[in-house]
């Protein structure tokens, strides 16, 4: 009697000691969602450049104009999300797309005009 109570004691721990570890273990599937704002650089190139970082406009028309302004703020608008709005072989979008590759901007998107 006294070895079927730990046999049974026994079982019972080795049954029940898995199903309670494998409850404990975090949820790997899903990642947790930065919340941190982003911080957008709006670029429509047309016949003339306008842009927008952060919600502020920039004062840019030329391409020169906007080369010399991405040089010299190249360090925070680098970590930008950039969006690039006009149709390409016209106007001044390819010299934009030039100059956002040149200084390697990781987050570039494009809308594309008809």
């Amino acid at each position: 009697m006294k070895c079927l109570n730990q046999i049974l004691i026994g079982g019972l721990v080795l049954i029940g000691a898995p199903i309670q570890i494998h409850a404990q273990k975090p949820d790997t599937s899903g990642k947790a969602k930065s919340s941190t704002p982003k911080v957008y650089f709006i670029i429509n190139a047309g016949d003339k450049i306008s842009a927008f970082y952060h919600d502020q406009p920039v004062q840019v028309e030329t391409i020169d104009e906007f080369n010399t302004y991405i040089q010299t703020h190249v360090k925070t608008l680098k970590d930008s999300w950039v969006i690039v709005t006009g149709k390409p072989k016209n106007g001044t979008f390819d010299e934009v797309m030039k100059t956002l590759k040149r200084n390697k901007f990781k987050n570039i998107s494009t809308n594309i005009k008809d």
